[in-house]
């Protein structure tokens, strides 16, 4: 019985958490008018692992000074998150579109890997600006609501497709 109840929880919550997010993209922002180690930043995360880029960095440094400025605990980076990040550009590259499809299967892998109980994600493309894409984050309420929620690790992944436009997932956990 209990598992039943647990899974019955997960799926309301992967409902709910499907249903708040929607995908970023500079041209779509334009005619719409949208544990506690120490965090990551720019030196450490090339250290951390040579398949991270300096945009990458870049990005989590700015989302993490984003977070302090409001009184948020910096977010810590985790290589699971990572992972299904760059998964996920690779999908988005694949289909030329921006989107959150099969978040809940990254987010079950989360889950899974980490123990996570809460996952969210953001995602956009077309920016070259880093400041430009929190900025678009900071702007949309439902990536507003990743940025700052209640999380305690993430992962940006920024990839490039075949026409050298960048596509980026952040993964959040706690």
């Amino acid at each position: 019985m209990y598992p039943q109840v647990m899974k019955f929880k997960f799926i309301f919550l992967l409902v709910i958490t499907l249903s708040v997010f929607s995908s970023c993209s500079k041209e779509e922002l334009e005619p719409l008018s949208e544990e506690n180690n120490a965090g990551l930043n720019a030196e450490n995360l090339e250290i951390s692992s040579g398949s991270h880029t300096a945009l990458e960095a870049e990005l989590f440094d700015l989302v993490n000074n984003y977070r302090v400025s409001i009184g948020l605990n910096e977010l810590t980076f985790e290589s699971t998150t990572y992972y299904y990040a760059g998964q996920h550009n690779d999908h988005m590259i694949a289909q030329n579109n921006v989107s959150h499809a099969k978040f809940g299967e990254r987010a079950k892998g989360i889950a899974e890997r980490t123990g996570a109980s809460h996952v969210a994600e953001n995602v956009a493309r077309n920016y070259d600006d880093m400041q430009e894409v929190l900025e678009a984050w900071v702007d949309s309420p439902s990536h507003r609501m990743s940025l700052e929620g209640n999380y305690t690790h993430s992962a940006i992944s920024i990839k490039e497709n075949n026409s050298g436009n960048l596509y980026f997932t952040q993964m959040f956990f706690r």
